[in-house]
């Protein structure tokens, strides 16, 4: 397969691991399966990890090229849609609770009042009886 890719520069690209599935429509395990069989070329650094793959041009997906600059358009007309929405409900969500805010502080207020009120239409309550205090034996003592 050298000889084939070393052909001319021209139909050759070097490329890093990531761009190369990309570009064959494969995945990066496939990438580096290919490239420890020996059906690929490519460049090792000193960790290891590939960082240059050879690929030819003409097994790049040219179709996968076209609708990729129109899908990043796309998506980003997405994105802005959903950070949109997002700010349409967080200003929803801060409505809200300023709302629930509010409301407990009413019910807070209306509790308050209620219990003034409810203290107001009780009568005293009586004083309490001296208990006289009995000591360590449970039936008192005899006074003599």
């Amino acid at each position: 397969m050298t000889e084939e890719i070393t052909a001319t520069s021209q139909d050759v690209l070097a490329v890093d691991l990531k761009t190369a599935a990309r570009m064959l429509g494969l995945t990066e395990g496939a990438v580096r399966k290919q490239l420890a069989l020996g059906k690929r070329d490519g460049m090792k650094n000193d960790r290891g990890q590939w960082v240059e793959v050879l690929v030819r041009s003409d097994e790049v997906l040219v179709a996968d090229e076209a609708v990729e600059a129109p899908g990043r358009d796309g998506d980003t007309a997405l994105l802005r849609e959903l950070l949109a929405e997002k700010d349409r409900r967080l200003h929803a969500y801060d409505d809200e609770i300023a709302f629930l805010r509010l409301r407990v502080q009413n019910l807070e207020m209306l509790l308050g009042q209620s219990l003034q009120n409810q203290k107001a239409l009780l009568p005293p309550e009586p004083p309490k009886p001296e208990e006289k205090s009995r000591g360590f034996w449970p039936w008192g003592r005899k006074n003599n």
